[in-house]
């Protein structure tokens, strides 16, 4: 495994547990370690258009408010399932990640939501950061199943 990959999985080893224990009862939001998993900069893309923004105290403030939706809809666990890692260079990959939302819906039904998220990263500064991710349609998904 080159450096690059090593650095990207261990990135996405520690956000997939973040991801997870946040939505644990109670919950163990570790903002720091979310907000330090990307780059000053970042874009997403995602069926709502493409999106950018500064990793700054805005950032910061809308990660709780994300974790606290995702549990108030059902949300159990967010664990990642696979992850593939695509080097574009020497300081660059793709990480095609595909995570699994584990659910108890209005009507008390448990079930899961699969979805692939693809993430860029860098590893220029030295410690592996996300610079832009391409998201599917999660609004619609949380429909499909009946949490919104």
């Amino acid at each position: 495994m080159s450096p690059l990959e090593t650095k990207v999985r261990a990135l996405f080893d520690a956000y997939g547990k973040r991801s997870d224990d946040a939505l644990q009862d109670p919950p163990k939001e570790d903002v720091d370690g979310v907000v330090n998993a990307f780059a000053s900069y970042f874009v997403e893309s995602s069926p709502r258009g493409v999106m950018g923004g500064a990793n700054d105290g805005g950032f910061r403030d809308m990660i709780p408010k994300g974790f606290a939706h995702y549990r108030a809809v059902g949300g159990k666990h967010m664990t990642i399932k696979g992850i593939q890692v695509i080097e574009l260079d020497r300081l660059h990959a793709v990480a095609d990640v595909d995570w699994q939302f584990d659910y108890v819906n209005k009507e008390g039904k448990a079930g899961q939501v699969t979805f692939t998220n693809f993430y860029f990263v860098t590893i220029a500064d030295g410690s592996a950061k996300v610079f832009a991710y391409v998201t599917p349609d999660e609004d619609q998904a949380m429909k499909d199943h009946g949490l919104v």
